[in-house]
């Protein structure tokens, strides 16, 4: 009888590891392919708005209100709270607010539990003044 209790209670233990490595597991991939989609829109968006106005610069504020568009329209389905950092780069990889300086912008989307604790997060590097170069961290 205590042989069974064994194998009943290791086999309680298995599964509900298994049941935790799979919600974390799919939080953090929910969380990765946010960032792939917005990677995706946001180049594809930036390119068009180029094409059409003719500009060679963009504004970086814009870029960051594309941003947050895009992330909420991916993440709006899941019932989670969201956090989104940015900053803004200049070519060496330096935080700058000085517009002509700014190369790049990298932003981390986390996902927020309902005592807004970190479930997961995810970076991404967009380069803003190149159409070819999307640099990935």
């Amino acid at each position: 009888m205590v042989n069974y209790v064994k194998w009943i209670f290791g086999g309680i233990l298995v599964g509900c590891i298994i049941f935790t490595a799979a919600y974390y597991g799919i939080n953090q991939n929910g969380n990765t392919r946010t960032i792939r989609e917005v990677e995706t829109l946001l180049s594809t968006s930036v390119i068009g708005e180029l094409r059409e106005s003719q500009q060679i610069e963009l504004d970086p504020k814009e870029v960051i209100s594309n941003v947050v568009l895009k992330v909420i329209k991916v993440q709006k389905n899941h019932g989670k709270n969201i956090r989104i950092q940015y900053v803004f780069l200049d070519k060496k990889g330096v935080p700058t607010e000085e517009n002509k300086h700014i190369d790049s912008v990298q932003f981390k989307v986390e996902l927020l539990n309902v005592k807004n604790e970190i479930e997961s997060q995810a970076e991404q590097r967009l380069s803003l003044n190149s159409i070819e170069d999307l640099d990935r961290t």
